[in-house]
């Protein structure tokens, strides 16, 4: 893929590793010269010093042949007004990090595939992981917070240990995925729970608590 990155802040860096890992042909945009510079010396990419909201400047970067732009800088409009001009491009796979909750809206409605700023999903993370400090994980929030992803184990001596997920009857839940001894199972209805059994679950904020509750020994 030919993929366009703006910006070389702590995630446009550590996406440019990830891209060029994967075997991607890089392009990177930023203002700063030394920022370029670096990234250059460490990296086989094409860095180019420019203003990426100008079309000149995504012109160079091969915007009319590019699979995909990611656009990480702090400001949201930057980020909007480039998404925009590689609309114009016919760029496909279109991404930004979107700095502000209440500007998450605008790049949807824009047609972009947003991410909201690593900072406040940390703190999220960090805030269900002190209210429900028995979960395993917190993977994500989704619909603005209508439903969290989370991953529980099956403790011994719990509710769910040795049941189906139809007996639990999960109320506003979905069970995507169960990890095994090193094997992921997409479950049915008639999957049973083991002890250690990883769960995936994706349920309404006001479930969550009692879902929780099944899963903890007793």
């Amino acid at each position: 893929m030919h993929i366009i990155i703006v910006g070389l802040g702590g995630i446009g860096r550590n996406l440019v590793r990830v891209a060029v890992q994967d075997k991607n042909d890089v392009v990177v945009i930023d203002k700063d010269e030394r920022r370029c510079r670096e990234v250059a010396m460490e990296y086989d990419v094409i860095t180019i010093v420019g203003d990426a909201t100008v079309g000149t400047t995504l012109e160079e970067a091969g915007a009319s042949r590019a699979d995909a732009l990611i656009t990480t800088t702090s400001d949201d409009a930057t980020n909007l007004m480039i998404t925009l001009k590689a609309k114009e491009f016919g760029i496909k796979g279109i991404v930004s990090v979107v700095n502000k909750e209440e500007h998450l809206k605008m790049f949807r409605d824009a047609g972009v595939t947003v991410f909201e700023n690593p900072d406040m999903l940390v703190a999220k993370q960090l805030y269900f992981a002190s209210r429900r400090p028995k979960v395993k994980d917190f993977l994500v929030s989704i619909g603005d917070g209508q439903a969290e992803g989370f991953e529980l184990v099956v403790e011994e001596n719990s509710i769910a240990a040795g049941k189906s997920l139809s007996e639990l009857k999960l109320k506003d839940a979905v069970v995507v995925a169960v990890q095994r001894n090193g094997e992921l199972i997409i479950p049915k209805g008639d999957t049973v729970l083991r002890v250690g059994d990883t769960v995936t679950i994706f349920a309404r904020p006001k479930y969550v608590e009692k879902i929780c509750s099944l899963f903890f020994s007793r």
